[in-house]
């Protein structure tokens, strides 16, 4: 719709709100344009709805690669806290696992 075909219509537009009754020809043009409104409007949500789809999946992506970075780090360190506990248990002779309450030298 063109500036000048919009101006025209906001004319209907007014005419329509304040209860005017408009003749055959006007109200044709008026429906086309409010159809054409409408269709326009539709169109910049749905871009506006797939835009914003576009940005969460992105998000969901980043989130994903960055779960799975810290799940590599929690085995990384997982089993570092194995060799250290190992480790301990060779140098001391006691264990560190949380089952083993008491413990004694082996």
């Amino acid at each position: 719709m063109t500036e000048s075909e919009y101006q025209k219509w906001w004319e209907y537009h007014i005419r329509v709100a304040r209860g005017e009754v408009l003749n055959e020809l006007e109200a044709a043009i008026y429906s086309a344009g409010l159809d054409e409104l409408d269709r326009a409007e539709a169109e910049e949500m749905e871009l506006l709805s797939l835009a914003n789809l576009r940005q969460l999946r992105g998000q969901i992506q980043q989130r994903t690669s960055s779960l799975g970075q810290l799940m590599q780090r929690n085995e990384k360190l997982g089993r570092q806290i194995t060799e250290l506990e190992q480790a301990y248990e060779k140098l001391t002779g006691y264990s560190l696992l949380m089952d083993s309450h008491v413990s004694s030298p082996t």
